[in-house]
């Protein structure tokens, strides 16, 4: 049997206290004070949102009226805000109190504090997220890597070189040129304390995420001049805690020439002064560019690893060349260890393949004078390789060394070699020695010997300049040194054993 449907009068008996509670609750939160004050509220901050959003080019002049890092008047062609702390503008510019533009910014786009723009209440963290599009950026770093942004003077206003009086340099010492570069160091220390500087963000917190993209930034260091080209970068900095940061460039020039730099790493800003944990990659370098060799342009890769103080950083890593000539010698699939600390690179362990045998090397390379030495073992070089059309068989052992006194035209190679038992074309011989000497275009070699068995052909000196031979008095003695032959290449005239000279003639 069906169950009856209740009638509306039980359901009104039964449920009523409940259905009177409900229509109390009901009208006491619509009558409530709150009902009425949040939805104001928001009103209230929706309409001050909408005022800031269509205000945001007063906003903006009145922040940079107010703001203490940029010395000089930052301005903007155009600016656009969303409600909520986003603006994008376009062609922003930045001069210096003379008028001179320090930055232009075609257009770029940051979100700013929305407290801090409502009560205009501007501070150095007011500006949270940047970032800049094709931007060209001209900037100083101290020797404490602290930033300050430069005005790039127009090829008018650049003074022209001084020239240098000869031998000037060519007198001093490695030990003066480094003094005389720690000196002038200080004094533009000295002078950047008591000039005004553009960007003033000592004691200032910072604690935004900056970009950079498709820049061109120019960095003026120490004496160092770099201008990078194709800049990409994304750094979140917070000035009480630490800088993360990614770099990648494309072609970099100035005082080093190459195809691109790639940094990775972390500044801890929490000591009293920063220390930095950075990896660094250096894409083929031009070697002529840091002035090392002569005329050297085989590219060098360089991947380094540095930590400590952020002005004085103490870096380790590796360097490579697929291919790296030099007068006389041609090496292949160079490697080997790097060290960094006060301007001073030091090379261990590198390992090179030459001609068929193996080089083992060492050296350093100061970037403040330019000066350099490298000292290097080479062995079972074949000569046939070295030399394919002169028909010279022999494996050779060499020592050499390189020198360099800040210029590619004052670097030297120099060294000993000693063979093995060979053939030149069908004569067979024990061993040929000698030291070498090269600069410039002038290949010297002193103290040559050819050892033959039973007798010993010698030289005090030949030389190759610009490609052409030159021959100094040739001898030719026994096991016992006595004179067997002697040629004179100056006069063409052959001595004997007995004294007697004969004439070669033309």
């Amino acid at each position: 049997m069906k169950r009856k449907e209740k009638t509306w009068v039980a359901t009104a008996f039964e449920d009523g206290p409940a259905l009177i509670k409900k229509a109390w609750l009901r009208r006491s939160f619509f009558t409530h004070p709150v009902f009425y004050i949040v939805p104001g509220l928001l009103v209230a901050f929706a309409l001050l949102l909408i005022i800031y959003s269509q205000s945001a080019a007063w906003l903006f002049n009145k922040a940079m009226e107010n703001q203490e890092l940029m010395r000089g008047s930052v301005t903007a062609e155009s600016i656009v805000a969303s409600p909520f702390g986003y603006v994008y503008f376009e062609g922003l510019e930045w001069k210096d109190p003379e008028g001179r533009r320090i930055l232009y910014i075609p257009d770029g786009e940051f979100t700013v504090d929305i407290f801090d723009t409502l009560t205009q209440q501007f501070s150095s963290a007011t500006l949270e997220n940047l970032t800049l599009n094709r931007a060209a950026l001209s900037i100083h770093l101290n020797d404490d890597m602290s930033i300050d942004f430069l005005h790039t003077p127009a090829p008018s206003e650049r003074q022209k070189k001084k020239p240098k009086l000869k031998g000037r340099d060519e007198d001093k010492t490695e030990e003066q040129m480094i003094a005389e570069g720690e000196e002038k160091r200080r004094k533009e220390r000295e002078k950047l304390r008591q000039d005004w500087k553009n960007f003033n963000h000592e004691n200032k917190r910072m604690d935004l995420t900056l970009s950079l993209n498709d820049c061109r930034v120019e960095v003026f260091y120490k004496h160092r001049h770099y201008l990078l080209e194709a800049v990409r970068l994304q750094t979140d900095i917070n000035t009480k805690k630490d800088i993360t940061l990614k770099l990648a460039t494309g072609p970099f020039g100035g005082d080093m020439i190459g195809s691109g730099i790639f940094l990775n790493g972390k500044i801890d800003c929490r000591d009293t002064f920063p220390h930095c944990n950075l990896a660094l990659i250096v894409d083929a370098v031009d070697p002529s560019s840091l002035g090392i060799g002569m005329d050297v342009h085989d590219p060098l890769s360089l991947a380094m690893h540095f930590e400590g103080k952020l002005g004085q950083p103490v870096g380790k890593g590796t360097l490579h060349f697929d291919r790296l000539r030099i007068p006389a010698l041609d090496f292949t699939n160079v490697d080997g260890d790097l060290y960094y600390e006060d301007a001073l690179f030091r090379f261990k362990d590198v390992y090179a393949d030459v001609y068929g045998g193996k080089l083992a090397a060492e050296g350093w390379y100061n970037l403040d004078t330019r000066y350099y030495h490298i000292e290097g073992q080479g062995q079972n070089l074949r000569a046939k390789k070295a030399l394919p059309k002169d028909n010279l068989r022999c494996l050779v052992d060499l020592d050499i060394a390189v020198d360099c006194k800040g210029d590619a035209k004052k670097t030297s190679y120099g060294g000993d070699f000693v063979s093995g038992r060979g053939k030149y074309r069908w004569i067979p011989f024990e061993s040929i020695s000698g030291r070498f000497h090269n600069v410039r275009k002038q290949l010297d070699f002193y103290d040559v010997k050819i050892d033959f068995g039973k007798m010993t052909a010698s030289t005090d000196a030949l030389s190759i300049t610009d490609g052409k031979l030159k021959l100094h008095p040739i001898r030719l003695t026994d096991n016992d040194g006595n004179l067997l032959l002697a040629y004179d290449p100056d006069t063409k005239e052959l001595t004997d054993q007995y004294g007697a000279t004969h004439s070669l003639g033309q």
